[in-house]
């Protein structure tokens, strides 16, 4: 018998949508994007900035503290692009929706994210 997908993971997932943001090279402007399947491993998010496979991006994830949705606890990780999917919208804006590999983050972010 296979093994389901939530068997493979190697993280458990965070199921809610959440906002997060990266500063752009070598414009330096923020780019927000709005994050979803997170794990301690990394997460997909969906973007209107375009990044190729391999960036590197220092990203701040704006997650909820305990059940207060107002409540946000900011955690900072370095991660890298793994997959990048162009989406066409109806309104003919460009969308993009990003794999991201968290490859750098503090003890303490670590900690919290896992929480």
């Amino acid at each position: 018998m296979g093994m389901t997908t939530a068997e493979r993971r190697a993280h458990a997932r965070f199921p809610k949508t959440f906002s997060l943001e990266t500063m752009t090279e070598p414009v330096g402007a923020v780019a927000r994007m709005s994050g979803s399947n997170l794990s301690l491993g990394g997460l997909y998010c969906s973007s209107s900035a375009d990044f190729p496979e391999m960036t590197r991006l220092a990203v701040t994830l704006a997650l909820p503290v305990g059940t207060d949705p107002g409540k946000i606890q900011p955690i900072n990780a370095e991660a890298v692009v793994i997959r990048r999917r162009k989406l066409n919208s109806s309104s003919g804006d460009a969308g993009y929706e990003l794999g991201l590999l968290f490859n750098s983050m503090s003890d303490m972010d670590r900690e919290r994210l896992a929480r």
